[in-house]
């Protein structure tokens, strides 16, 4: 047999295991040949990988121009948050990011040489049951950051795929003019998985509601069921709600490809470009022998080598000894009544910020927290908070994700 055909083979009992699954399937775990080298922690460096793009809103004078680049970066990172092994995979195929374990950190920084600016991020696996992503981004010379969380919903059907349903939301803070931004997200989905080719659509409406009285929204839509239309299509309205909801801009293309934008006031194409050639910055990550044990790359190294490899044996061992132990934790943590601490965000109870920014949405749904499907709300704990705790390193000093006591070196 060979190796294509025995990863059909295996997709296709994984395919017939998930039909008879009820709920959420955030935490299966499918074939190493389906799963991406990469966890949930790192999806969130997407938001701001263009980063002469995340950091242009602070250098740029117009109200209207600014809320247009939030919503240009916003389009031109999906790619990298949906193919989440796109820059490890020849194929570019669809692949499924691990699930994070409770406490799981990802950290790392964006650095522009020009200029010695730097972007900090940092994400933490804030919950599993519903397992919920917070994050933070920030460049304090630009004095600019991006905040959110989001859980994830995933179900599956034999006509429609995997969906997968991102609850949560982003806001983008621009500190040099006094904006906020609050960004909701799509549904991703995954299709083709019947036919062994599975690709990427993104389904629905979102919204990029401004303080500074814009409103973008955002539409998706894909291959229909017979096969008509285009793959990976998005349409885009920038308006003006304080002056009627005159519409100043389009965007549209394929999120993945090439996109238009559209002066509408001029009726004139003010760009032209495909996603892949906007400059793309790598982030730095620190070695793994620097790196603390609850960071991902170094949890998850067994892991990820299993999947580079094709070994699903190494897979599960090495996913079911930090399994296994966060299970044991959790029992502890029951038995003695104590919750686990994270280490860069607070949970609350409401969001004054996000209700503000949420009432031009349309959508009840969409301008709505949802915090019972995300385990509360999370803020992050301050910069200066943050910057002490990534100086020292000190994240759960006594014990490592595995249950083991922390080995000093």
């Amino acid at each position: 047999m060979t190796k294509t055909q025995s990863n059909f083979s295996q997709l296709k009992d994984f395919l017939g295991y998930l039909a008879t699954v009820k709920g959420d399937l955030s935490n299966i775990t499918a074939p190493p040949f389906v799963l991406s080298p990469k966890s949930v922690t790192e999806i969130p460096a997407s938001w701001a990988e263009r980063h002469q793009l995340f950091l242009q809103p602070a250098v740029e004078d117009d109200p209207a121009r600014r809320a247009l680049l939030i919503l240009k970066n916003f389009v031109c990172s999906l790619k990298r948050q949906v193919y989440s092994a796109a820059s490890e995979e020849s194929d570019g195929g669809a692949k499924k990011p691990l699930n994070a374990f409770l406490g799981e950190l990802f950290l790392g920084t964006f650095e522009d040489e020009a200029s010695g600016s730097r972007t900090q991020l940092v994400s933490e696996q804030v919950s599993h049951h519903p397992p919920v992503t917070a994050c933070f981004l920030y460049n304090r010379d630009h004095r600019i950051s991006s905040s959110g969380y989001v859980a994830q919903e995933t179900s599956f059907s034999p006509t429609s795929g995997v969906t997968v349903r991102q609850v949560g939301h982003a806001i983008i803070r621009d500190e040099t003019h006094g904006e906020s931004h609050l960004m909701t997200l799509p549904v991703m989905a995954i299709k083709g998985l019947l036919a062994g080719k599975p690709y990427p659509e993104l389904q629905g409406t979102c919204y990029i509601s401004s303080s500074s009285g814009y409103l973008a929204t955002i539409e998706f839509e894909g291959k229909k069921a017979l096969g008509f239309g285009t793959k990976n299509c998005v349409s885009a309205e920038l308006r003006n709600i304080r002056d009627g909801g005159k519409l100043l801009y389009e965007l549209e293309g394929q999120w993945n490809g090439k996109l238009t934008i559209k002066d509408s006031a001029q009726g004139l194409n003010l760009e032209e470009f495909d996603v892949d050639d906007m400059p793309h910055t790598e982030l730095c990550v620190k070695p793994l022998e620097e790196q603390s044990p609850w960071e991902s790359r170094r949890a998850w190294a067994g892991v990820l080598e299993g999947i580079r490899t094709g070994d699903m044996r190494a897979v599960n061992d090495a996913k079911s000894q930090i399994e296994e132990a966060q299970r044991e934790i959790r029992e502890v943590e029951r038995e003695a009544g104590v919750e686990w601490h994270r280490v860069f965000f607070t949970n609350a109870d409401s969001h004054q910020e996000f209700e503000v920014l949420a009432g031009p949405i349309p959508d009840d749904d969409a301008k709505s927290l949802r915090q019972e499907r995300t385990a509360g709300v999370w803020k992050f704990i301050g910069i200066d908070a943050a910057e002490k705790i990534l100086e020292s390193g000190n994240f759960h000093s006594s014990l490592e994700p595995t249950g083991q006591p922390t080995r000093h070196t």
